[in-house]
């Protein structure tokens, strides 16, 4: 009977179904295994991008932070730069809400090209390691430069792009930072500094206008720190 069933080629038969039943299982254990692995990954990638603040519904996380102070985004001085960087993160997002309720013009393209290459130097060699850790691409690059484009357009509507300031403002100015208007180690007289002096002078008030304004926008917002920019 074997014989006659192995010379009818049943047994082949047999053998070749439950070589391709093996072959499909073997598959969908790789697939549940890929699955796993970029299951385990995504939720690494969640671990580490931590949310450092909250502006309203709004989350800042830690590559929002890192990727605002590499594109030069905010602008950051002193020692402690995360922290900074987190504290000028957070007033970008408030401006951008009260840009956004005033629904502004789209920029032009050729600015926007423009303001994203601006973005890519500011970033140097380090562009492509941030792009990659990041997942930034060139649409997300785009959504920035336009953000800030807008940003500018409005504070220049509102608030202008120079202040006036008197002869008065302009000398107490000169006085106060002496340092500036120093060369070779003499001080320049205010006769040849005066101009210099009325635009920073001018600089500055504008500078502490729009402090006020974040300020401002804070006092209405809901802003809350949960984590430290620091931290590992």
């Amino acid at each position: 009977m074997q014989n006659a069933d192995a010379d009818s080629g049943v047994v082949p038969q047999v053998t070749t179904v439950r070589s391709i039943a093996i072959g499909r299982f073997a598959l969908c254990l790789h697939s549940a295994f890929c699955i796993l692995n970029c299951a385990g990954t995504a939720n690494a990638q969640q671990l580490i991008d931590r949310v450092l603040a909250r502006v309203g519904p709004s989350a800042v996380t830690m590559t929002d932070v890192r990727i605002a102070l590499e594109l030069g985004l905010v602008q950051v001085s002193g020692d402690d730069r995360q922290a900074v960087a987190l504290e000028r993160t957070i007033d970008r997002q408030l401006q951008l809400n009260e840009v956004a309720r005033f629904s502004p013009p789209e920029p032009a393209a050729a600015a926007v090209a423009e303001e994203v290459a601006s973005m890519k130097m500011r970033a140097g060699p380090g562009l492509n390691a941030l792009m990659t850790s990041t997942g930034l691409d060139e649409a997300r690059l785009q959504q920035f430069a336009r953000e800030t484009l807008r940003t500018r357009a409005y504070i220049a509507q509102r608030f202008g792009t120079t202040v006036q300031v008197n002869e008065d403002e302009a000398r107490k100015y000169y006085e106060e930072h002496p340092a500036e208007f120093t060369r070779d180690g003499v001080r320049l007289p205010f006769e040849e500094a005066e101009s210099s002096a009325r635009q920073r002078a001018s600089t500055e008030r504008l500078r502490v206008t729009l402090d006020k304004w974040d300020r401002d926008l804070r006092m209405r917002a809901e802003v809350v720190i949960v984590g430290s920019a620091n931290q590992p």
